[in-house]
């Protein structure tokens, strides 16, 4: 398959009172057509800012001061506002953190699933309602008929979020934008989404970008994973390698920090101490490094760049250098 999205070298930066904030640093992503990647990280490490840069949906005071966004063959870096509307809905949809904040409460679901089909399709009335019927009915919203002129706060979160998938999904976008979507749910609901999302790729051949600082919501869904923090890649490799051969400290901490549900003793958590940087003056060296246990003095110098580590596996810390000091990884080549 194709490759669907590039993004290289990537800076988005926010001016403020303050300063400049350097939220994107330098970040290269693909994606290929039918794939579902994961993008994680804690808050502001810069996974959401990074897809709001490929939607032209950014704050009035934050822009794309250098970098190129490819997507299905077109450079749209610094496409038209117009150019952009053409795209947004229709190529590329996105299921927002917060469906209660993304719904419009004035108007009926219907019309807002509608809207999408009137605007990019240019179908009639009759064929956007029966459209969004069987669109529902995908979702799994039961008695769609009846649904569709109810308005957002008389469904529950769980089925506002799938009204969301909904609206992202009626137009046939080739790629679906993620973020947090489970977030506000509780387990069952969220597992049933993420089943949801994993039978409509399969399903359509939609490519999935899901955002999440959930390392546990990517792990049933996404085929590769990209490791976020400080505004830059800090690891990136298949879903195998980030959980089982981690080698980067920060995604050692990540996994270290949760729950193994499936362990059969009891594990204790280790939390990541610390706070992460501040992106008005970012660290000249690994934005990990104040936080890091195993920090060399290189590290708070040099930014490390990403070092290959494995078959399409790759990590930005000095420790995979040839000449680095030898260590153990936990659950990697080297732990004995």
């Amino acid at each position: 398959m194709g490759n669907l999205l590039t993004i290289r070298d990537l800076h988005t930066n926010f001016l403020i009172h303050a300063g400049k904030v350097q939220a994107i640093r330098g970040v290269d992503i693909d994606l290929d057509q039918g794939e579902a990647l994961g993008i994680v990280g804690e808050s502001g490490s810069g996974k959401s800012v990074t897809m709001l840069s490929v939607m032209h949906l950014l704050d009035d005071n934050g822009r794309v001061d250098e970098g190129s966004i490819e997507f299905d063959g077109k450079d749209i870096t610094h496409l038209s506002d117009n150019g952009m509307r053409k795209i947004r809905g229709n190529d590329i949809g996105m299921i927002f953190q917060d469906p209660m904040t993304s719904l419009n409460p004035v108007y009926p679901i219907g019309t807002q699933l509608m809207e999408p089909l009137l605007e990019h399709r240019r179908v009639s009335k009759a064929t956007a309602r029966k459209e969004a019927i069987e669109m529902m009915k995908k979702v799994g919203i039961p008695s769609p008929e009846k649904r569709l002129k109810q308005y957002p706060h008389e469904f529950s979160g769980g089925m506002r979020q799938r009204v969301m998938i909904a609206m992202a999904l009626i137009c046939g976008p080739k790629l679906i934008i993620a973020d947090e979507p489970t977030t506000a749910l509780d387990v069952t609901i969220q597992a049933q989404i993420l089943e949801l999302m994993k039978r409509l790729r399969e399903e359509t051949g939609t490519s999935i970008i899901l955002i999440t600082h959930d390392l546990g919501v990517v792990a049933d869904v996404c085929s590769r994973i990209n490791v976020m923090y400080g505004g830059v890649l800090v690891e990136k490799g298949s879903t195998d390698d980030i959980f089982y051969r981690p080698r980067h400290p920060y995604t050692l901490g990540l996994l270290q920090s949760v729950p193994n549900p499936q362990s059969a003793t009891k594990e204790k958590l280790i939390p990541i101490e610390g706070t992460p940087p501040d992106l008005i003056k970012p660290p000249l060296g690994c934005p990990f490094a104040a936080r890091c246990s195993r920090v060399m003095k290189l590290c708070l110098t040099h930014r490390p760049p990403l070092f290959p580590v494995g078959p399409g596996h790759e990590a930005a810390c000095w420790l995979n250098h040839e000449k680095a000091p030898k260590t153990e990884w936990i659950g990697g080549e080297h732990h004995g």
